[in-house]
């Protein structure tokens, strides 16, 4: 392969625009270096898929590109595959042409690095303030900035996990406005949050019972289900229990609710007349601006429970609540639900209420678990099943 013109030629041009003092700048910045995948990966994609080289190119570049680049991580086979992948899936990453009146006082060959907070209201398909690159005689710019300023091991994740565009921009934008790391985002798939939190659930009233700013953030946060994989309960679990290990896994607990919860307590004692009432598990959400009280229930949702919710509302509201603070949101946590149900008994309730079940992994009763082989017992029992199968299969000499 190295000896061939056309390939000789080309890694040449390669190792000239990653060598270039102005992508030796970018590199280090997020956006620069993601430019550069995007048309490493552009390049091997036009190379094989449209030219025919074959993908056995992809070796030959990599172990070039390595020892040209001793000093650089990232052009391992699997990361320059990775860069095909990602040219790709947003082949308009980079576009060649960009309206006059946009390109006023733009200085040339400089990288965009925007705020977040300004990232996050870019639209798609949108350009950019600045130029991204310019490779031999092209200027390229940028298309989206929201693509640009996701880490490059984030988007492995979500290169790896999904398959449409339009789940992989719900989770970006998810990235910047919670400042997700890796190890959070990869929880976040495997519990497939998008499917929970953008299908919007009837289970709730918040629509009609907040102001709508803070109705679209409440519908924001509101999941259903809930994804309580760290715990491992038996198939009956009271409520005492299910509090107490939410509790000892408070951190687990606090991701799977999502950002801005801040916990304040457990059994938090509230008064109405001379009866005491206690609340399982009382938070505050800072960017809500309200207390939102949660109610744990073992079994199936019944219809008294969303009336002993408006009352906890109605006494927090009077006790806790200050004057800055917005009205407080209850969220009823159950093994079961009807939405029927759940329809029937939110009608005509004034406070903010969501209803939405709770999964968990299910473990053997204690008397059980050591009669029954876990996965690790089953799968040794094959492997040996399948040694002896291959010992006796052998022709005896």
């Amino acid at each position: 392969m190295t000896s061939t013109a056309q390939y000789l030629r080309w890694i040449k041009q390669l190792k000239q625009h990653i060598a270039d003092k102005k992508l030796q700048t970018a590199l280090q910045v997020n956006t620069g270096m993601l430019v550069t995948y995007w048309y490493l990966g552009q390049q091997i994609f036009d190379k094989i898929d449209r030219q025919g080289w074959g993908a056995k190119v992809v070796e030959q570049l990599s172990s070039d590109l390595q020892n040209a680049f001793p000093d650089k991580q990232g052009f391992s086979v699997r990361s320059l595959l990775y860069m095909k992948q990602f040219a790709i899936a947003y082949p308009e990453l980079l576009i060649t042409q960009q309206p006059a009146a946009q390109l006023q006082d733009v200085s040339e060959n400089t990288f965009t690095q925007q705020p977040a907070a300004q990232l996050k209201n870019t639209p798609q398909n949108t350009f950019t303030q600045q130029p991204a690159a310019q490779f031999g005689k092209i200027k390229y710019y940028v298309s989206n900035a929201l693509l640009v300023s996701i880490p490059w091991g984030h988007h492995q994740l979500l290169l790896d996990k999904l398959s449409d565009n339009e789940a992989r921009f719900w989770y970006m934008e998810k990235c910047l406005e919670n400042n997700w790391s890796r190890t959070v985002l990869q929880y976040q798939l495997d519990t497939d949050l998008f499917a929970r939190s953008v299908v919007r659930k009837k289970s709730n009233n918040f629509d009609r019972t907040l102001p709508k700013p803070q109705g679209e953030l409440a519908m924001e946060i509101f999941k259903d289900p809930y994804k309580f994989s760290f715990l491992q309960l038996g198939s009956k679990v009271s409520e005492f229990e299910l509090e107490q290990s939410l509790i000892h896994h408070i951190q687990e607990f606090l991701i799977e609710l999502g950002a801005g919860f801040a916990f304040i307590g457990r059994q938090v004692k509230l008064k109405a007349g001379r009866k005491e009432y206690f609340t399982d598990l009382l938070f505050y959400h800072i960017y809500l601006r309200c207390f939102i009280v949660i109610d744990l229930k073992a079994n199936e949702f019944e219809m008294e429970h969303a009336g002993k919710m408006n009352g906890y509302l109605n006494m927090v509201n009077k006790q806790y609540k200050q004057a800055h603070d917005n009205p407080t949101i209850g969220i009823i946590l159950c093994g079961k639900k009807d939405d029927i149900e759940v329809d029937f008994a939110l009608q005509g309730v004034q406070q903010p209420i969501g209803v939405s079940q709770y999964h968990y992994v299910k473990v053997l009763p204690k008397p059980y678990r050591n009669q029954i082989p876990d996965a690790k017992h089953l799968q040794a029992e094959v492997k040996k099943f399948i040694r002896k199968a291959k010992r006796q299969s052998k022709p005896k000499s």
